[in-house]
């Protein structure tokens, strides 16, 4: 993609000044705003963003690119509980449930404790996560059907804002044409070149009457 020259740090903008085109920043509990403001700096730097315009696109670039990451998370958690429910039953108490799942989280597969539950439930860390996945495999596809959804709008956001950036240099390119123009016009005599194009056609035609009134004599 043909997008401007990412700013640099003299001309950078500041995020209040981004806020104040985008608006608040609205999260969801859990996530980081200082990661969700860090990483929307990052892209109004790398597709270089100047104009109000081009400010709310790249944000909106960012916001399909953070859904997704939210989606990839969903997909995760899902996932962790799913392979939670294979290891424990009715007889696991909170505190386990809760030490299991930290486990999980940490990926601490072949450790311990852990270790020795998923092998008395007869799985390994491998088949227990395809059991996992196909016991929530619609819920599974739903979600990648959203991030396929996402993915859409990124593309043609990506399309918008680069149409956008390239009439702007179009516009630019333009009149930097027209101001060489203008100047090379300014450059050129115009008096002279009338006087060296009229001259010649001026001696031919008295050559010509000189020539007639000598046949005549």
């Amino acid at each position: 993609m043909s997008y401007k020259k990412p700013l640099n740090e003299s001309s950078e903008i500041p995020l209040s000044k981004i806020s104040d085109i985008v608006g608040p920043i609205k999260l969801l509990p859990g996530e980081s705003a200082q990661e969700y403001s860090a990483g929307l700096m990052g892209a109004v730097r790398e597709l270089g963003a100047e104009t109000y315009l081009q400010i709310y696109l790249v944000e909106k670039i960012f916001q399909c690119l953070w859904w997704i990451r939210r989606y990839e998370i969903q997909k995760r958690s899902l996932t962790i509980n799913a392979m939670l429910e294979l290891l424990s039953d009715y007889s696991t108490s909170k505190s386990q449930k809760l030490a299991i799942n930290a486990q999980l989280n940490e990926q601490r597969w072949g450790e311990g404790d852990l270790k020795k539950i998923i092998e008395s439930k007869g799985y390994t860390p491998e088949n227990l996560l395809a059991s996992a996945m196909s016991l929530k495999t619609d819920q599974i596809i739903k979600i990648d059907q959203l991030i396929a959804l996402r993915v859409k709008a990124l593309g043609q956001l990506q399309q918008s804002y680069e149409a956008l950036v390239n009439r702007s240099i179009l516009q630019e390119r333009l009149k930097l044409q027209n101001e060489l123009l203008s100047r090379d016009l300014k450059a050129i005599d115009v008096s002279d070149f009338d006087a060296q194009s009229i001259e010649p056609k001026n001696t031919a035609e008295v050559k010509g009457r000189g020539k007639s009134k000598a046949k005549k004599g």
